[in-house]
């Protein structure tokens, strides 16, 4: 296991959250041009099943964070590997979240064509954070990191 630092990663310069605000305000043209809004009852459940299901997602994770004392942030101090709990089901469950609130959120204003945001803001988070995330874990807890990487999917399915 090498020791390398979270400065010889390069995450975006924005965060997770603040990439999902931006994929929401990006939605927000063609909310205008479907005002107002009439989401079908399908849209409306599935749009809500998800943000319940994002949120509580993201605050299980957050909390097992804390449990064991690793940061939130990507790249800071990651004492131990978290592989409990949501992290059973997919090794960036926060991520799995924000892309899902994303979903839900479009479906909830019933303007599908905004459904491309979610599946860009998804190939950026791919990108510019669980893959360089996957190294730096990888560096810093090795065979545990694979052994735990062979187990639990990236996303929810590979």
């Amino acid at each position: 296991m090498t020791t390398t630092h979270a400065s010889a990663y390069s995450p975006s310069s924005i965060l997770p959250p603040r990439g999902l605000l931006l994929a929401l305000v990006a939605q927000l043209p063609l909310i205008a041009t479907h005002w107002p809004l009439a989401p079908g009852v399908f849209e409306a459940l599935a749009g809500s099943a998800l943000v319940v299901a994002a949120a509580i997602l993201n605050v299980w994770a957050a909390r097992l964070f804390e449990r064991q004392s690793v940061g939130i942030c990507p790249f800071s101090p990651t004492p131990a590997l978290v592989t409990s709990g949501p992290f059973t089901l997919s090794r960036h469950p926060m991520y799995v979240g924000l892309v899902a609130l994303s979903v839900g959120l479009t479906l909830l204003t019933g303007v599908l064509p905004n459904l491309w945001i979610s599946v860009a803001f998804a190939i950026w988070l791919h990108h510019a954070y669980v893959l360089p995330e996957e190294r730096f874990l990888r560096d810093r807890f090795g065979a545990a990191y694979d052994e735990y990487a062979r187990r639990v999917p990236r996303w929810l399915l590979e």
